[in-house]
């Protein structure tokens, strides 16, 4: 048993870094293979980080480098260190390294790896790591496989020559075999790996010319849709290990509330099937020998709560725009004398903007399975990890061990958009395993999920500018204010800077061509409201003011808006280029069809550290049905680089569409005494299939490396939906979620929340 706050340090690591019986898994687990706690039956590798001895002991496969395992009969093992969460990189990723490799494509399976310096990148500002974000998989790791598999590729070549007795320029490779043309004679890969293992990997080999590729840029099929349709897949709530116990959790009514103890506690761990009453810093876990009765042992606790400071919204945007006129912002951004230049006169143009805090919402709540073995002085992790580091980092420093007695597992995840890269839920699972001895799998319900969550920032703006007289901006101020990101997670860092970067994404580095800038942000702190990255991060706010201000110039200049956008980007003929065919593909120039009104967003997506930039811009057809907006096709122009797998890049774009509509219309996250009113999908809900538009995804050719996609086609959404709405009706909405029919955009505007003006 332990005692109230045993752990005190525990869950605050992490702040600083359907009720049902029990029944069978909903998964089956794959045949032919053993069930031990370093084997699970799920794609992991645990023997991928054995020494050589014990993988020749264990198995016939050799590594020749950290990415390839090949077994006598041919078969092909790819590791993949990046985590899927639906993005596709257990697919695209593998395809890069067989490409290079030359592997046979139908011989290959993929197992998720970590723990390895191969498998890390170092991420702005960040020490180096092995994590998933900020859309840089593809970005990171293109280059990364490709020498891998080419150095796996020209040892293999090595080995073949030298059985030939011919140069290694004689021979080529196909479909996971080395042969001599010449000759008629061939070897295939696990005739060969043995030997090629032992030689040293060339650290330049030569790489395909892009006329080469058999596999990049192609559309194959994604590797874990059969498992995901049989039900083969696991996910971290599917976990089983051998002697597991289950928990369930219980948070405070109030954000930032702290269990001071619990007042039927003997009562409750008297109850058949019920281990223990754990507290830790910020919840109450209750440990059974199944999830429905630790569930319905949790329902009945009765705890003594310490409520956490009030959070109240309307509080919350009343600071926000007191702050956006009066306080001192951190300066991101001086170009000229735009506060001059505004200051001076001319047409004028100043708009407001609001967007509210979101949560991540994912359709498979946090989990997290743990078993922390004192005896021993190690821990075991299994679960949806986005990153694993964190996590080694994160119970390394609670129980005082090295990270690499950390041994994560990572699984499948339903759904992450950035919130399992925070790992609190993890903690939670690792407290309740200490305590009891055993490992335990926590899930948190959905309602403790979006009650205590780790929110996106909401944010204010206040947009200035002086229009010369072809109607372009001469001068723009733009202030952004919120709470800061950074300066809760990122304190050092956002110290330096003097303002959060993540706040002011896409107009610190604006793209438009303004001769005089001057960006500012300002932190309104709200020490109870946990935050933390979410899918696009800033700028779905941020863009959503920049181009909905673009649109609010354009119309006062009298100019198209379209038109508006490439007079201020004539200097980037790749934004030009995305503009135009965009444009082209959605028939823009041709006049809609009645009752059906159209809107345009565009952005410039620059990675995290300025690791890539993708053009992205979308074109909406919205019409109304019984006062309702209906969004009924979206065409997206994208150049993301050069394409792994078209298919993927559509799907993440398609998928980030629907996001983003959830978010423009549906996703808002409020407090009222002291906690989140928001509770499950019932009051935070999401775009419905039937809502969905039709989508059409051009991709852009190019030639230069894979940049992101998997959070680009978020940001213009909103602008585009809230041009639309205006020449739908008249209203400019300015604040998110936009209103989902004419009446309540009307009253909106009557009660002074948009711009009423004529469609």
């Amino acid at each position: 048993m332990t005692q109230p706050n045993a752990e005190p340090t525990m869950i605050a690591a992490a702040r600083a870094t359907t009720n049902a019986p029990a029944s069978p898994s909903r998964r089956h687990w794959l045949k032919g293979m053993s069930l031990t706690a370093g084997s699970l039956m799920i794609p992991i590798s645990a023997s991928w980080l054995a020494s050589p001895e014990a993988r020749a002991a264990g198995e016939a496969l050799v590594e020749i480098n950290d990415w390839i395992r090949i077994d006598a009969d041919g078969t092909t093992v790819l590791g993949l260190s990046q985590c899927e969460v639906g993005q596709g990189v257990y697919t695209g990723l593998p395809q890069v390294l067989a490409d290079e490799l030359d592997a046979d494509w139908r011989r290959v399976r993929v197992e998720f790896v970590t723990a390895r310096d191969a498998y890390r990148t170092a991420a702005a500002n960040e020490a180096l790591q092995q994590f998933v974000g900020a859309s840089m998989s593809a970005t990171l790791f293109y280059e990364r496989l490709r020498i891998a598999g080419a150095q796996a590729r020209e040892a293999l070549v090595t080995v073949a020559a030298r059985r030939f007795g011919v140069r290694t320029t004689n021979c080529v490779t196909k479909d996971g075999r080395v042969l001599h043309p010449q000759s008629g004679r061939s070897f295939g890969y696990g005739e060969l790996v043995t030997e090629a293992a032992k030689l040293p990997l060339n650290p330049h080999p030569r790489l395909k010319n892009d006329s080469a590729h058999t596999l990049i840029g192609k559309s194959v099929a994604r590797l874990d849709t059969p498992s995901k349709v049989d039900g083969s897949a696991v996910f971290g709530i599917d976990v089983q290990v051998p002697d597991m116990l289950c928990g369930a959790i219980r948070m405070a009514p109030t954000s930032g509330g702290v269990p001071l103890s619990v007042r039927n506690r003997d009562e409750i761990r008297s109850r058949k099937g019920v281990h223990d009453v754990v507290l830790a810093k910020d919840a109450v876990i209750v440990v059974a020998d199944d999830y429905w009765r630790a569930k319905r042992a949790c329902d009945a606790l009765d705890v003594e709560w310490k409520a956490g400071p009030a959070a109240d919204s309307t509080t919350i945007l009343a600071q926000r725009r007191e702050a956006l006129m009066r306080a001192r912002g951190g300066v991101a951004t001086n170009i000229g004398d735009a506060p001059g230049r505004i200051a001076a006169g001319g047409k004028v143009v100043t708009a407001e903007y609001h967007t509210p805090y979101i949560v991540h919402a994912t359709m498979e709540p946090v989990n997290a399975t743990v078993h922390v073995r004192k005896d021993k002085g190690e821990i075991e992790v299994w679960g949806p990890i986005q990153g694993q580091d964190k996590v080694r980092w994160a119970l390394g420093g609670i129980f005082k061990l090295p990270p690499e007695k950390v041994t994560v597992h990572t699984t499948f995840l339903g759904g992450s958009f950035g919130r399992k890269y925070v790992p609190d839920f993890v903690i939670h699972a690792a407290v309740a395993s200490a305590a009891v001895g055993r490992p335990v799998k926590v899930i948190r319900s959905r309602e403790d999920d979006i009650r205590h969550g780790f929110y996106r920032p909401c944010a204010s703006g206040r947009f200035q500018a002086v229009l010369g007289n072809d109607g372009l901006p001469r001068a723009m101020h733009l202030r952004v204010a919120g709470q800061s990101m950074y300066n809760v997670i990122k304190k050092d860092h956002y110290e330096k800077a003097g303002y959060d970067e993540t706040m002011l994404d896409g107009l610190y580095d604006l793209v438009y061509a303004v001769p005089n800038l001057l960006v500012e942000g300002i932190d309104v702190p709200q020490p109870n409201i946990p935050v933390s990255f979410m899918r696009s991060v800033g700028s779905t706010s941020s863009v959503f003011f920049l181009e909905s201000f673009i649109d609010e110039m354009a119309d006062a200049a009298g100019i198209d808006a379209i038109d508006y956008r490439k007079r201020l980007l004539r200097h980037d003929p790749l934004a030009t280029r995305v503009i135009e065919t965009t444009v082209t593909s959605a028939g823009w120039h041709a006049k809609p069809r009645p009752g059906v009104h159209r809107g345009f967003g565009y952005c410039t997506y620059t990675g995290r550290g300025a690791a890539f930039s993708t053009y992205v811009a979308v074109a909406v057809e919205l019409c109304v049905v019984n006062d309702r907006f209906k969004i009924e096709r979206v065409v997206c122009g994208v150049d993301c680089g050069r394409s792994i797998n078209p298919n993927l890049i559509r799907a993440n774009i398609e998928g980030g569409i629907g996001f983003a509509l959830t978010n423009t219309f549906k996703s808002q996250i409020t407090f009222a005494n002291g906690g989140v009113e928001q509770s499950n999908f019932g009051d935070y809900p999401l775009l419905y299939l039937v809502e969905m538009p039709k989508i059409e995804t051009v991709i852009l050719p190019s030639d230069r490396p894979p940049q992101g996609c998997g959070e680009v086609s978020l940001p213009p959404m909103a602008p585009a939906v809230a041009q639309a709405i205006r020449r739908a009706t008249g209203v400019r909405p300015r604040s998110m979620p936009l209103p989902q029919t004419v009446t309540e955009a009307r009253a909106l505007a009557s009660a002074g929340v948009s711009e009423n003006a004529p469609a």
